[in-house]
């Protein structure tokens, strides 16, 4: 089953607005399709959970010393 296309626009759109890199909302696609799929392996979730995680770029934030 595919995502509704306009909660993918809105993603996509979300991503693009808070600076994450376009491969974020592209694997945060996949990620939601394969949960819509019902691919429930704990290895493939954990996978897809860290190809997200790695995807999204933090700002350095200056230590509180």
């Amino acid at each position: 089953m595919a995502l509704d296309t306009a909660l993918a626009e809105a993603l996509r759109e979300a991503v693009e607005e808070s600076g994450q890199p376009r491969a974020l909302s592209l694997r945060l696609e996949a990620w939601l399709l394969a949960m819509t799929e019902g691919d429930d392996a704990q290895e493939a979730q954990a996978q897809r959970y860290e190809d997200v995680r790695e995807a999204v770029q933090l700002e350095e934030q200056p230590s509180a010393h």
